[in-house]
């Protein structure tokens, strides 16, 4: 069975700890999937087999997608190739497949940003390091 974590969770098991995050499903026995469910209700579900990833060809008039990186930076534009949802119910996610500097990204929807947060965002400044002196 596969259950999923409704919020980080460590699970203590006979072969091991494991954490769980949120929107990643682990596969449990049987045995093992029932107990989690009946000791942890409300911070774990079990995940039906027909939650699943649906993905469609973007519209060929989209407009170009912009998006902020790990580092805080935003960058694009990128055309939209696909969309794509994930999961179904409250947890499910929308993503945009796109093509940037001729290679294929995958970015979540909570990353998209405007045109105008891209054009207004602070310029990077490289420093140099400070040097010992000799």
């Amino acid at each position: 069975m596969r259950i999923e974590a409704l919020k980080r969770l460590k699970v203590k098991r006979i072969s091991g700890d494991i954490v769980l995050t949120p929107g990643t499903p682990v596969e449990f026995s049987d045995e093992e999937a029932l107990t989690l469910l009946a000791k942890a209700p409300g911070k774990v579900r079990l995940v039906a087999a027909s939650d699943s990833v649906t993905i469609e060809p973007a519209h060929s008039e989209a407009r170009p997608v912009f998006w902020e990186k790990a580092d805080g930076s935003i960058v694009g534009p990128a055309k939209p190739e696909f969309l794509a949802r994930v999961g179904s119910g409250p947890h499910e996610s929308y993503c945009v497949v796109a093509t940037f500097e001729g290679l294929p990204v995958w970015i979540r929807s909570d990353f998209l940003r405007s045109k105008k947060q891209f054009e207004h965002q602070p310029k990077v400044r490289t420093v140099e390091f400070i040097k010992e002196p000799r």
